[in-house]
């Protein structure tokens, strides 16, 4: 009996220690853009939530600046040349950039990174999303806690479901909005953002 114990402590030793080896070798590998954009992607990502994002701003293929006519899904997701690997069977090292809060979400600063290097225009006379500094950036708030990419139309584009998605938090001013309180306003024709400008740094927002 003693020795099999001694013998399966062995054996769990090699185990831990090959697992210590592939990790410490592995991590350390840094992923390549595969070269074939989404097509690499779609192999195994085909449902449909990943064939919406052609229909949206973000999937159109004649406008050079867009993610899936730079790169595909790795322009928002990052390099995939190690997680497509069969040999890693969809695990990436360092994993992809997945959004969200789910447990397997990227740490908020990486989902902002990914989102600004587009959006943030600064300085460059172009369209600007200041996130950073405004009343939404603190936080578990990143950009795809409003906003979606995997749809023909992002929902904050529509006054209906801007609303709604608003009030998954400001569930206050739904019923009684304290600013407009005793006013003729009709929150059934006008969006959030009519009045609220979100990305405006703090003290330049209403």
């Amino acid at each position: 009996m003693c020795r099999l114990l001694v013998a399966l402590a062995v054996l769990l030793c090699a185990d831990a220690s090959a697992d210590n080896w592939v990790n410490e070798h592995s991590v350390h590998r840094t992923p390549k853009l595969t070269g074939e954009g989404d097509k690499s992607c779609l192999r195994c990502h085909s449902g449909e939530a990943m064939r919406a994002i052609a229909q949206s701003v973000h999937g159109n293929r004649e406008n050079p600046n867009t993610p899936l006519a730079k790169h595909g899904c790795e322009t928002c997701h990052g390099p995939g040349s190690i997680h497509v690997s069969r040999a890693h069977g969809g695990r990436g090292f360092p994993p992809l950039t997945e959004f969200g809060r789910s447990p397997r979400a990227a740490p908020r600063e990486k989902q902002l990174q990914a989102c600004l290097f587009c959006h943030d225009h600064a300085g460059t006379g172009k369209k600007t999303i200041v996130f950073i500094g405004s009343a939404h950036d603190r936080g578990p708030i990143s950009c795809s806690t409003c906003h979606l990419a995997h749809v023909a139309m992002d929902p904050m584009k529509d006054r209906v479901q801007q609303q709604e998605t608003c009030f998954r938090c400001h569930r206050k001013v739904k019923e009684d909005h304290p600013q407009v309180r005793n006013r003729d306003v009709n929150f059934d024709r006008i969006s959030c953002g009519a009045c609220h400008k979100v990305h405006k740094p703090k003290a330049e927002a209403p």
